[in-house]
């Protein structure tokens, strides 16, 4: 899809009541090189393939086209839309990155209408998104949140007053969000050098197109330097997805992520919840995310070929 194609998705695309990731505008703009993602409407229906690893190849849940809506005709009619695709493209039906909602929907059609149809579905814990309230990132309540408190306490008291957070796109920051980027990436970038070589290059794809993917986030200033950044942009009208989150150096070591995660959920006040994605079966990153204590940890499922 070009430019013009993602123009029309951002003014027609009907994502109320969806909450993974995988179906904001700006991880499909951002990621459908990168994973060779097949998109394509028809019939009031946004059909995705991913050609990826197992648990990561098939259909994406389908997305209404407005005026559609998500119904259950609606989704029979959307279903036979992605048999008729997978037809014409000589692949089974297959299925992967659905919530336990959306594969509970799928199943309760193809009992319904596409009773030969038999799916066999698994998922993988390293592809379920973690959803959090916003308020509950916003002023860390409770016993739950004293580490992250105390975090935050360590950071004041090594920096004092002079941090400042920064909320873009309201302040021409962009440049000194590719700085944190560029130094994260130094730091970092002897670990999964393609992965994270592509990772840097869609935060630059990003900022360029910040108006069609209604980007949001903001900087950590600490002394004047820019020392964290995060980029985020919507999911649905309720759920906000966190894409980017970076520090780097002393900063990170001091606190930067526990400051920057609640300065920046305490400015999205419109969202009811952020989805700060999945942890990829990183160790750390799951433990980081675990102790945030979310919401919901949104199971991903997947199944193989059903042949048409």
């Amino acid at each position: 899809m070009n430019l013009l194609d993602f123009e029309y998705l951002k003014n027609n695309m009907n994502t109320a009541g969806f909450f993974g990731s995988d179906s904001s505008l700006a991880n499909l703009f951002l990621l459908q090189n990168k994973y060779n993602t097949e998109l394509k409407i028809k019939n009031d229906v946004l059909i995705r393939y991913y050609y990826g690893n197992e648990n990561r190849t098939g259909y994406g849940f389908p997305i209404p086209i407005k005026p559609a809506t998500l119904s259950q005709e609606w989704l029979i009619s959307a279903l036979i839309t992605i048999i008729e695709d997978a037809r014409e493209q000589n692949r089974p039906v297959s299925f992967c990155l659905l919530t336990q909602e959306q594969k509970n929907q799928l199943d309760s059609c193809i009992a319904a209408s596409f009773p030969e149809f038999h799916p066999d579905w698994k998922t993988n814990r390293d592809d379920c998104d973690y959803v959090y309230l916003r308020e509950n990132l916003a002023e860390l309540p409770g016993s739950h949140y004293q580490k992250k408190r105390n975090h935050i306490s360590r950071f004041k008291r090594t920096y004092g007053e002079n941090w400042e957070f920064k909320a873009y796109p309201g302040n021409d920051i962009a440049a000194d969000i590719l700085t944190i980027s560029h130094k994260w990436y130094a730091e970092n970038h002897n670990e999964n050098e393609l992965f994270l070589q592509l990772e840097q290059e869609s935060i630059e794809l990003a900022l360029q197109n910040a108006d069609l993917l209604n980007l949001r986030g903001g900087v950590l200033y600490i002394n004047g330097e820019p020392a964290a950044m995060t980029l985020a942009a919507p999911i649905s009208p309720d759920v906000l997805d966190v894409i980017y989150e970076k520090s780097f150096g002393d900063f990170e070591k001091n606190g930067a992520y526990a400051v920057i995660n609640q300065q920046f959920a305490r400015r999205c006040q419109n969202f009811l919840y952020l989805n700060r994605e999945e942890d990829m079966g990183v160790e750390g990153l799951r433990k980081a995310k675990l102790s945030y204590k979310p919401t919901m940890i949104l199971d991903k499922f997947y199944c193989g070929g059903l042949t048409c």
